[in-house]
Formats: C-alpha cells, sequence, structure tokens
C-alpha cells in the first residue's frame, strides 16, 4: 500500500502530525508512506521511521518558489499512484491538489470536539480507516551522534552530570529577521526581557545540593541576536548564551538533554513535548486548556 500523508505547517503544526503518523505505521505496517510538508517539516522528519520512505516539500513563502513548487507537485502526483492520501491542512488551495483522488482522499476539515490537534488527527484516521482509536503522544528520534555532541558541549560549558538545565525560548516563532515582531505576533504579549532575566538569577540562586548547580541555557539565533543578548544582560549573566544550532538535530538533541523548557505559546513547546522535556509555557491569545491530559494550567491576568 503507498500512502501519501499531507501536512504544510510550522515546527507546531509538523510535530503535532507525529502520533498520526505513528498510527499510520501501526494501521498499515507494511505500507511505504510519502509525506507532503513545509521544507521544516522535510528537515523535522527526515529520520523518523524507515516506513516513510519519500518526503516531499512544498515552501508557500515567497512569490515564485510556490508556484514553482505546487507545479513540480502536480507533476510528481502523476507519477506516483497513492491508495490512501490523508490530507491533515484544512486549506482548500492545498486539498485542491488531490481532487483527481476523490475516492481515496480523506481530508481533514477541522473538529466540534475542543481538544488537542493531535487527538482530532488520531480520532479522524481512525474513523477513516474503520480501525480503533490509538493513544499516542507526540514523538521525535534524536540521533547518537548528535547526543554524544551535545554532552560534550555541555561540558565544554561546565555543565557537570548533576547539574539541572534549564532552557530559555523567550520568543515567538513570528520573529523577524531584524528582531521585529511580525504584524499578527504584535497582538500576543511577550513576557518583558526584565522578567526572563530576575526569573533567571532567582533560578540560578535556588539552594540545591552541594553537587548540584541550576545551569540556564538560551540558544541565540541570529535574527533575535540582539533581544537575547539584552535578556542574558538583565539576568546579571545567569543565562549562558550558546551559538545558533546549525541542524534541528543539533537543535532537537539541546532540549532533549534539558530537564526544563521555559517558553513562550511556540513551536519549541511541542518540541519539547515530543521529546519528553518538561516545559512551562506563557499562553497569549490561546486557551491552554487545549493542551494534553498530563499538563496543568495555572491562569493570571497579572505576572509581576
Amino acid at each position: 500500500m503507498n500512502i501519501l500523508a499531507v501536512r504544510i505547517g510550522r515546527v507546531g503544526d509538523t510535530i503535532m502530525l507525529t502520533p498520526v503518523l505513528t498510527a499510520l505505521i501501526q494501521y498499515y505496517p507494511d505500507a511505504r508512506i510519502t509525506l507532503l510538508t513545509s521544507p521544516v517539516g522535510k528537515r523535522l522528519l527526515a529520520d523518523f521511521h524507515p516506513n516513510i520512505t519519500d518526503i516531499w516539500s512544498w515552501d508557500r513563502n515567497g512569490l515564485f518558489k510556490p508556484i514553482r513548487d505546487k507545479i513540480k507537485l502536480r507533476r510528481l502526483l502523476s507519477q506516483y499512484p497513492f491508495d490512501k492520501i490523508f490530507c491533515f491542512d484544512s486549506s482548500p488551495r492545498v486539498a485542491a491538489l488531490f481532487l483527481d483522488y476523490n475516492k481515496h482522499l480523506f481530508w481533514f476539515q477541522g473538529s466540534t470536539t475542543f481538544k488537542h490537534y493531535a487527538d482530532q488527527y488520531l480520532d479522524f484516521v481512525a474513523e477513516s480507516c474503520q480501525k480503533p482509536v490509538l493513544s499516542l503522544y507526540n514523538n521525535l528520534p534524536v540521533g547518537p551522534a548528535a547526543s554524544g555532541q551535545v554532552v560534550e558541549k555541555l561540558k565544554a560549558i561546565g555543565t557537570e552530570a548533576d547539574d539541572i538545565v534549564i532552557m530559555f525560548h523567550p520568543t515567538f516563532g513570528s520573529f523577524s529577521r531584524l528582531g521585529l515582531r511580525k504584524k499578527q505576533a504584535q497582538l500576543h504579549n511577550p513576557w518583558p526581557t526584565q522578567n526572563h532575566g530576575a526569573l533567571s538569577n532567582k533560578l540560578s540562586q535556588l539552594a540545591l545540593t552541594s553537587k548540584q548547580k541550576i545551569k540556564v541555557l538560551m540558544i541565540l539565533p541570529l535574527g533575535e541576536m540582539r533581544y537575547r543578548k539584552k535578556i542574558a544582560a538583565q539576568s546579571n549573566n545567569t543565562i549562558q548564551l550558546l551559538p545558533s544550532q546549525s541542524t534541528f538535530e543539533h537543535y532537537k538533541a539541546i532540549i532533549k538533554h534539558a530537564d526544563l523548557l521555559i517558553t513562550l505559546n511556540s513551536g519549541p513547546i511541542h518540541l519539547a513535548s515530543a521529546l519528553s522535556t518538561c516545559i512551562i509555557a506563557f499562553f497569549s491569545m490561546k486557551d491552554p486548556h487545549a493542551l494534553r491530559e498530563d499538563s496543568d494550567v495555572v491562569e493570571t491576568q497579572t505576572v509581576v
């Protein structure tokens, strides 16, 4: 059997697809699965499972690249017959690519049930395939090479095996390369830089055992360098800045080795959840009650 699974989105959108990909692999263990995703999704899921035999990407950013990619996809679809196509992208423009597969197309157009998207996908596929609903969670593998490199990097900055490693991710994914917030993101309310700095300072002063220290780390992407350096300065330099990771594999490995991720409601929440890293997340303009069952929600109007 040949299956095509479609979800074109950013980091969080892609990671929320991982439970239903696992479900499809369990439902059809001999199937060959092709993914159609975004360029970032292609990098994230490159080594997800051997049953995923090919990954196509559609870059929907820019003026001409989306058109070129769409033409290429139409050509590929004409060459590769699929027994089932599962489109988890609710956009009619995306689903329109598969109208010729009408009898074999299963298009997720949303759910009336208020629950996590990953659970909605699992319900949808179980009903479409007439299979039992599986209880699965976000998951991503981390390669041993990247994991070993991260261990060495943490040792190089003075992190001991007993230390507690806390990662900060203080921005939304919609920051621009200039460090400015894009129009849609301006509606959100990010935590002020001085609050992140004060939190790191308090964490570093916590009394632990004589052999334990708290290490607060923050990766320094090029587009947000000035913003994050400001946070580090306001933390009395208790935040250790790390250079931007060149690959998702290294970024995944660092989050995997962290004991806790403190972040806004952004893609790293889903990344950490897929890597079994504990999370504290600050939500703005979104309801966190649609999180998975093992999440606790604390509501406040003012954070001091």
